[in-house]
C-alpha cells in the first residue's frame, strides 16, 4: 500500500503530459473535445453532448471510491447555412471536469469552438473544416487527500505528521488554444467519409507548452498534442436502414502515443429509433463494447473497458465504464442525398 500512494504522488506531480490530457472510448460522442474543426458540423440545427467516464474503479484508494471520473458537456450550433449556400460556419462551448486519486488532483477546463466549413464541389458533398477552440484550464491539488512515506509509523498511515514536502502553490491557471482541420467526403449515396487533423495546446512564440507544476519547476511543461481522426459509413442495403461505421483514432503527445481502432453497426428500426453497437480496441490497453440506442434525436451509449495493459493486476481487467448522450436539434435522417436542396456556388 505504502508503494502504491508514494506512486500516485509522484504521479499528481509529475505525470506525463499525456496522462493529464482527458480522452473518451467513445470520443465520437465528444466532438469538441476531439477537434475544434468539428464545430457546427452537424446534421441538424444544434447539438447537445455530455459524457461521464468511470475508470480504474477497483484500485484502491483512501477514500474507497473510485478514483478516476471525468464529465464533459458540450454544446454547437450551425449558423449562416442559408446565407453561405452550401458552406456552414459553427459556434460551440464545451466544459470539463477530470478528477483523480479521490479527488486529490482536479483539473476544469472551460473552450469555446469556432470553426468554417468550406464547400469544395458545387453540391457541397465534401468540404473542408478549419476549427480554432481557446479557453482556459485550472489544476487544483488536495494535499489532505495525499499521504507519504514520512507519514508511516508503527500503527500504519498517520496524517496528522508531516509530510516533509515543500508545495509553491495548490492551484495552476493558464490558457490553452487547440485548433483542427477535417475533410469530409461522400462520393456515392451509401458511402461517406472523413479525416481529420488537430492540435491540442498550441505552443506559443517561445516554442513552449503551458507550465503544469506545484513545484513550481519551469520546466515541467505541458506538450502539445497531436491527433489524427479518421472513419466512414458504409450503408449496408436499399433503404438505409443498416450502416457499418469502421474508425480510427491515433494520439501523439511527448513519448506516449495512443492508438484506437474499431467497428460500429446502426440499424435504424424505423424513422425515429435506431440500435448501435460495435467492439473496438486501444491497441497494449484495452478491448472496449459499446452499444446504445437513438430515439427521437438523441443518442445514448454505454462502454466498457476490458483491461489487458500492466496494469491489469491492480485494475483486475476492470479498465472503465463509460456513459455519452447526443442531442441533435431537427436531425436529418439517413438516406441518399437530396441534390435538389443545394444551391450550387459559381
Amino acid at each position: 500500500m505504502r508503494k502504491f500512494y508514494s506512486a500516485f504522488f509522484a504521479l499528481a506531480f509529475s505525470v506525463t503530459a499525456f496522462a493529464q490530457d482527458i480522452h473518451f472510448s467513445q470520443y465520437q460522442a465528444s466532438p469538441l473535445t476531439l477537434n475544434p474543426a468539428l464545430t457546427g458540423n452537424i446534421n441538424g440545427v444544434f447539438r447537445l453532448a455530455a459524457n461521464y467516464r468511470n475508470q480504474w474503479f477497483t484500485i484502491p484508494t483512501m477514500g474507497m471510491v473510485a478514483p478516476y471520473q471525468t464529465y464533459q458537456f458540450s454544446g454547437d450550433i450551425a449558423l449562416l447555412r442559408e446565407r453561405l449556400g452550401n458552406d456552414g460556419f459553427g459556434v460551440g462551448g464545451m466544459f470539463y471536469c477530470d478528477r483523480a486519486g479521490d479527488g486529490a488532483l482536479t483539473t476544469f477546463s472551460g473552450m469555446v469552438s469556432l470553426a468554417y466549413h468550406k464547400a469544395v464541389d458545387r453540391y457541397g458533398k465534401a468540404r473542408i473544416s478549419l476549427g480554432l477552440q481557446a479557453g482556459v484550464v485550472s489544476k487544483q491539488i488536495k494535499m489532505q487527500n495525499l499521504v507519504f512515506e514520512t507519514q508511516l509509523d508503527n500503527f500504519g498511515f498517520n496524517t496528522s505528521l508531516s509530510n516533509g514536502e515543500s508545495v509553491t502553490g495548490k492551484s495552476i491557471l493558464y490558457g490553452d488554444v487547440n485548433m483542427g482541420i477535417l475533410w469530409t467526403h461522400a462520393p456515392k449515396d451509401k458511402f461517406r467519409y472523413y479525416v481529420g487533423f488537430s492540435l491540442n495546446h498550441v505552443p506559443g512564440v517561445a516554442q513552449k507548452g503551458p507550465r503544469e507544476s506545484f513545484l513550481g519547476d519551469e520546466r515541467n511543461r505541458l506538450g502539445a498534442r497531436y491527433n489524427v481522426n479518421a472513419g466512414m459509413e458504409i450503408f449496408l442495403n436499399s433503404d438505409y436502414s443498416l450502416s457499418m461505421t469502421p474508425t480510427f483514432l491515433f494520439m501523439l503527445q511527448s513519448n506516449a502515443q495512443l492508438y484506437h481502432v474499431g467497428l460500429g453497426l446502426n440499424y435504424w428500426v424505423n424513422d425515429d429509433v435506431a440500435i448501435f453497437g460495435g467492439g473496438f480496441y486501444r491497441v497494449k490497453d484495452a478491448v472496449i463494447l459499446n452499444a446504445g440506442v437513438e430515439f427521437f434525436n438523441t443518442r445514448v451509449g454505454i462502454s466498457y473497458d476490458i483491461n489487458h495493459s500492466a496494469l491489469r493486476t491492480a485494475s483486475k481487467a476492470q479498465g472503465g465504464i463509460e456513459v455519452s448522450a447526443i442531442y441533435i436539434f431537427k436531425k436529418e435522417k439517413p438516406g441518399p442525398i437530396q441534390y435538389e436542396k443545394y444551391c450550387p456556388n459559381f
